[in-house]
């Protein structure tokens, strides 16, 4: 009798792990894990905005928005619809529009190829 009460909620999870995976593998191109730091550079905000990149790929990545003295509201920020992220450790920075938002997490595409930009000072 038990069995059979979990039964149902089994196949339910069953199929939502597959859907998931389907979601997942829909994906255009894979996506790789990080930690770095970056910077949301935009002249619609008046200083940047601190974030992280946790996951990237050729085709976009998820942000994570940090709480600083200069963005207290974290992952509540507003942001415009596009802007650059600035990737100081690898030198590197790329146009991208928002796709999603979910808490702190903020999902992108990048509208243009990374660039590199030179060092400014020592």
């Amino acid at each position: 009798m038990i069995l059979r009460s979990l039964a149902p909620a089994s196949a339910a999870v069953e199929a939502a792990a597959a859907e998931a995976r389907t979601l997942v593998e829909r994906r255009f191109a894979k996506r790789k894990a990080a930690a770095t730091n970056a910077l949301i550079l935009s002249p619609d905000i008046s200083v940047p905005i601190t974030c992280m990149v946790r996951d990237i790929s050729s085709t976009g990545a998820r942000l994570e928005l940090m709480k600083s003295a200069e963005n207290p509201l974290g992952g509540r920020a507003k942001l415009p619809g596009t802007f650059t992220i600035n990737l100081r450790l690898d030198r590197m920075e790329v146009d991208c529009a928002i796709v999603w938002r979910n808490g702190p997490f903020v999902g992108v595409r990048f509208l243009a190829t990374p660039r590199t930009y030179a060092r400014h000072g020592k």
